[in-house]
């Protein structure tokens, strides 16, 4: 434990004038006294910081807390100066060692402890032990009483010198200058602080600017260049914005004063055999250096030297016979193939007669199952958890075909039973699956991490009368964490890892919700990873989190509401850099333009999203089919139907080639709408006919329904006497677009369901009896998209209303409406102009 410091001293003098004043001091019932114990609370929660403060400082500090104005006369700059001279007159009387113990022997009585329901005799006055307040002074007085008697005589020199500066200060002579590490805290404080800044970094990332996060760093990095962590905490600022040359500089260094320091710690690795100290300790550090190498070039998606580096490593790690490193290497690999466009990477395996995605997606399901094994054997929970939630988002985004029917048939009824296992939503199953192992797997290695390995050697009477009742906590316990990993601080960190997975387990159940259509539980699972853990998720976590709830709000309750959440998200994020949480502000900007028929702000927004990708096709892949995408849509509704459809061709074959079955029955109908805009409904028919059959390949259920809203309306288009046909279509997917589907395709469905009625009714005898049913369809449609702010289809509307209407013969309805549309077309019309 370390010994306390002048500055702790300092401050718990503070401390008992704000809790056990005397005649002198500022009386309690000040108004100023609240504001006095903020100040307090701020400096005890700045305990951590690498330097500690002189005396004059800390009172500065305390001063700008309480009169911030620096008004001599006024009643806070009386009240500060009495807190001064209070002060001063406590650390004066600080004179022989006896002297300090009785300081200390004070401030453990001011404590309010449950023993004692009051503080002691004379006092007026204590702070309760678990305050922050008592928390503190119970720390410090820990740290003195660990302290031997020279090191008591060494404080009291050092407080005696601590206060001397301050007094030299206030009588005129300048403040002396620091010389660099001179006011650095002792060793095992600096390594809380740098674990601090390293384990709270990537929340950090995304609420403070560049600068800001490395001041402190460089601050500390000048004043102590040997400490190797300052450069990996660097490295991680650096890296979370994309600075490659910073980042790949401070990793070099990190690992160079790594290897001056003599090697990292750790437990050697298993097989090590007869090898010296030394030259396991290289290993390491050369393992650990082309791992972190190849983990920084993977997120900056240089693919081909991060494949360099995770080959070195695993070179390395088949020497040292280092099955943990092996399997980091793995999980690495995995990441890498994930994230990687097929055909990039020449190393997967090849297989006869199968495509390059075939291949990739192939490898990379085999791969991920052999981390998972692997990191079970080798007891790694935190890659444990990495192996489950990344097995279930390959099945969610690649889910295996069915067998074939003459397979089924060949096997017999036993095939049957066996294929009907499989529930129609599988993937959506494993996701929930893993999410559960991955709580599970969290909640037994916080037990597994905070119960000890066996009871103490030598335990007495009253450690053995505690123990008593508790002693199960040493044997019911599973073991969790391999043997290397006993060290308290490698299972701490395994720890807030499976809290972050947790976390992202959260993300990943929204994906799948909001594939499957239902926006309610996809929202919920958003909030719980933002709510539950927003205070260990990283910032990218974050950013997602919110990004996949803007997207949700915009569909379901349009652009407002979003604009209201992405304000929340710039409040929670002011920093943020994500390109996730970037590509849903411009995808929910081009929907906006696109209803207002603003083509060029949608080309544009369009354009942008594009530039968010990597500029090769390596990685990104489906951030630059999206934007493609919104390109290719934004040509359709400008009613460039040829150069629409020629695009949704070439991003389909993209799609296809890369293994994207998501993007690809998207892209299926855009070509099915780009053909029925052309006038060609036969031709767009087996477009939707093949999206309605990948989307239920995928569970894919709203984009089902989008290709269901699609055929209906290619039905009515065909000729009236497939109107039946097309209602059919609509009334068997409408309960859950109305349920579940975005304003948009809730408002399609209801004109396409509106049309179809009315095509089905040749005569207005016919239409009088699906009347009222009809105006409350378009009644409803013209709602959502007066909300959706689409103009031309709000006037499209009143249209057919009007048609109604004059059906039905009503003729003031219908000049009503119909005079609605052409004021509603004018203004169109206006708007369009140059």
């Amino acid at each position: 434990m370390e010994p306390a410091r002048p500055y702790d001293v300092a401050l718990c003098t503070l401390c008992r004038i704000y809790l056990c004043p005397d005649a002198s001091d500022p009386p309690p019932d000040s108004p100023l006294h609240p504001v006095f114990g903020e100040a307090l609370l701020r400096e005890i929660r700045r305990r951590d910081e690498a330097a500690s403060p002189s005396l004059i400082e800390l009172l500065r500090r305390v001063q700008d807390h309480v009169c911030p104005h620096r008004d001599e006369a006024s009643p806070e700059a009386d009240f500060f100066g009495a807190v001064k001279a209070g002060v001063g007159q406590r650390l004066a009387l600080l004179e022989t060692p006896d002297d300090l113990v009785a300081f200390f022997g004070a401030l453990a009585e001011g404590v309010i402890t449950s023993a004692t329901s009051a503080p002691a005799e004379g006092e007026d006055g204590g702070a309760d032990a678990s305050s922050a307040l008592g928390v503190y002074l119970r720390m410090v007085y820990a740290r003195y009483t660990a302290m031997s008697f020279e090191a008591i005589c060494q404080l009291l020199t050092e407080v005696q010198a601590y206060f001397d500066a301050a007094v030299a200060v206030l009588q005129g002579q300048p403040e002396p200058e620091q010389r660099p590490g001179a006011a650095l805290k002792s060793g095992p404080e600096l390594e809380r602080f740098l674990a601090g800044q390293l384990a709270g970094l990537p929340q950090r990332a995304g609420r403070a600017a560049q600068g800001e996060l490395e001041a402190p760093l460089a601050e500390l990095q000048g004043a102590a260049p040997h400490l190797p962590r300052t450069y990996l905490a660097r490295h991680l600022a650096s890296l979370h914005h994309r600075d490659f040359s910073s980042a790949q500089d401070y990793l070099h260094r990190f690992f160079d004063y790594t290897q001056a320091e003599g090697g990292m710690a750790g437990a050697p690795p298993a097989g090590a055999g007869g090898a010296g100290q030394d030259e396991v300790a290289a290993r390491s550090r050369l393992q650990s250096a082309a791992l972190s190498l190849g983990a920084m070039h993977a997120q900056l998606g240089h693919v081909e030297e991060a494949m360099q580096a995770l080959n070195e490593t695993v070179r390395i790690a088949q020497q040292s016979s280092d099955d943990a490193c092996l399997a980091h290497a793995l999980a690495s690999l995995c990441q890498i193939l994930d994230a990687t466009t097929p055909g990039t990477i020449t190393s997967v395996s090849q297989m006869p007669g199968a495509s390059p995605a075939a291949r990739h997606y192939s490898q990379l399901g085999q791969l991920l199952r052999r981390c998972l094994r692997r990191s079970e054997e080798l007891q790694l929970p935190h890659l444990v958890a990495f192996g489950r939630l990344a097995l279930a988002r390959f099945e969610l985004l690649h889910p295996q075909p069915p067998p074939a029917a003459t397979e089924a048939s060949s096997r017999g009824t036993s095939s049957s039973s066996s294929s009907s296992a499989d529930p129609p939503c599988a993937s959506s199953v494993a996701v929930a699956g893993a999410a559960r192992d991955v709580a599970h797997l969290h909640m037994a290695t916080r037990l597994a991490a905070a119960t000890p390995a066996a009871p103490p050697a030598s335990s007495g009477t009253s450690t053995a009368r505690v123990l008593r009742g508790v002693s199960d906590l040493f044997t019911a316990m599973p073991p969790m964490f391999a043997p290397r990993m006993q060290g308290m601080g490698v299972q701490a960190s395994a720890v807030a890892e499976l809290e972050r997975l947790a976390g992202g387990a959260h993300l990943l159940q929204a994906a799948a919700w909001e594939l499957r259509g239902s926006r309610v539980l996809s929202q919920a699972h958003a909030l719980t990873c933002l709510d539950a853990f927003g205070d260990v998720a990283h910032a990218e976590d974050q950013a997602t989190a919110l990004a996949q709830l803007a997207t949700s709000v915009a569909a379901a309750h349009g652009y407002r509401a979003a604009e209201q959440l992405l304000a929340v998200a710039d409040e929670r994020l002011p920093a943020a850099q994500s390109r996730v949480l970037r590509a849903a502000r411009l995808a929910i900007a081009q929907e906006r333009a696109l209803h207002r028929r603003d083509l060029h702000a949608a080309m544009d927004i369009a354009t942008q999203m594009a530039a968010l990708a990597s500029p090769t096709d390596s990685t990104d892949i489906t951030l630059r089919l999206e934007a493609e995408e919104r390109l290719a849509r934004t040509l359709l509704a400008a009613g460039r139907t040829e150069d629409a459809a020629a695009a949704a061709h070439k991003l389909f074959a993209m799609a296809a080639a890369t293994g994207q079955q998501l993007h690809a029955a998207r892209l299926l109908l855009l070509l099915g709408r780009a053909h029925r805009e052309a006038g060609a409904p036969l031709a767009a028919l087996p477009y939707a006919l093949s999206c309605v059959y990948h989307a239920r390949q995928l569970a894919a259920d709203l984009l089902s329904c989008e290709a269901a809203v699609l055929m209906a309306q290619l039905w009515c288009d065909l000729g009236a006497e497939h109107a039946q046909h097309a209602q059919q279509e609509l009334e068997g997917a409408l309960p859950l677009i109305l349920a579940h589907g975005s304003q948009e395709l809730q408002a399609r469905a209801q004109v396409a369901l509106a049309e179809a009625l009315m095509a089905k009714h040749a005569t207005p005898a016919g239409l009088q009896e699906d009347a009222e049913w009809v105006l409350g369809l378009l009644g409803e449609a013209e709602q959502l998209y007066q909300g959706l702010e689409d103009a031309q289809a709000d006037c499209h509307c009143r249209y057919l209303r009007a048609l109604v209407h004059d059906a039905l013969g009503h003729s003031a309805e219908r000049d009503a409406d119909a005079a609605a549309a052409l004021d509603c077309g004018r203004q169109q019309l206006l708007s369009d102009l140059p």
